[in-house]
């Protein structure tokens, strides 16, 4: 009787030493995990951080892709097209938009300029400023960051100034002969060459050509190229970019088009039959609406994925994104 009892006493210390140790692991546990999902409120991070055993290449202009057709198309064939609505057009409005052709008859006027940004507070250290206040267009300063920071890449060098965007100097101590109206709309850059402390003229050639050839893909053009004089009234001029979209400076770079000629092809297209294109993974269809009144309407799509550019002259010019 008495063995029985000892028995049942040393079953009884087992399990409830047993127990203790089960209940002191779990709520080590349950303090383990607690600790570790705790957020640190009081923690400051500065700069950035990457993970240099499984780095992804970062997507550059360099693999822009896109495909044209001279074709006119039904509108908006080959997606769902919900229908369209109409568009109030103005004369007055002609001279302003992104694709606009701006001469010493036919110059920028004063509300042209929109969105800009000084480029000393926006630029990356891909480039360097021959002034400190050095203003551009949001969007073109943007395109301008990624290209010259690809340029670097590709090339090993840094050596671009920009020496004007919207005011170039052009007087006795100056890189370039002169100044151009469409300069004052915030789309233009004046490049220069920084060799070794010293300031000299873009030509266009040796490594430094990497702009000319790829410039199209940032949205930027050379304004005045080579070989199109008759069609531009200028001499060639690599050191001037004029940012258009790189929807459209990819339809001129592959018809090897300028601005003058790039505008007098889309006025054959209409909204019933848009000149349509792939780029870079998305399609895209312009055309052209011109009138004679002083206002007129045109057809949009009901998506509202589109934008209007004037061309400064009689017509403005419509991008629809098609999704």
């Amino acid at each position: 009787m008495k063995e029985t009892k000892k028995n049942k006493l040393r079953v009884g210390r087992v399990l409830l030493a047993m127990g203790v140790i089960v209940s002191t692991l779990f709520g080590a546990d349950t303090l383990r995990r607690s600790l570790a999902t705790q957020q640190p409120y009081n923690l400051t991070i500065k700069g950035d951080f990457r993970n240099f055993e499984d780095q992804t290449e970062a997507s550059t202009g360099n693999s822009l892709a896109f495909s044209t057709s001279d074709e006119c198309t039904t509108a908006f064939a080959g997606v769902e097209y919900l229908g369209y609505s109409e568009y109030e057009l103005s004369k007055k409005d002609v001279s302003d938009g992104i694709l606009a052709i701006y001469t010493e008859s036919s110059p920028v006027n004063g509300k042209n300029q929109e969105a800009m940004v000084n480029l000393s507070d926006e630029k990356n250290e891909f480039y360097s400023l021959v002034d400190e206040k050095v203003y551009l267009n949001k969007k073109a300063a943007d395109a301008l960051n990624r290209m010259m920071e690809d340029y670097a890449n590709a090339t090993s060098l840094a050596d671009f100034i920009v020496y004007g965007t919207t005011d170039t100097y052009t007087g006795e101590d100056s890189f370039y002969p002169r100044a151009f109206s469409e300069s004052k709309t915030g789309y233009c850059v004046d490049l220069a060459l920084n060799a070794y402390g010293s300031v000299l003229t873009y030509d266009g050639y040796d490594a430094e050509g990497w702009i000319v050839e790829n410039c199209w893909k940032y949205g930027f053009i050379v304004r005045y190229p080579e070989g199109k004089k008759q069609q531009t009234g200028n001499d060639y001029c690599p050191w001037h970019l004029r940012y258009v979209g790189e929807i459209h400076a990819a339809i001129m770079a592959n018809k090897n088009m300028c601005l003058e000629e790039y505008v007098e092809f889309l006025e054959q297209y209409t909204f019933e039959e848009p000149y349509s294109f792939a780029f870079n993974g998305s399609s895209y269809q312009v055309y052209a609406v011109t009138g004679t009144e002083d206002t007129f309407t045109t057809r949009v799509p009901v998506s509202g994925n589109y934008e209007i550019s004037g061309d400064n002259r009689d017509s403005f010019i419509i991008t629809v994104h098609k999704v």
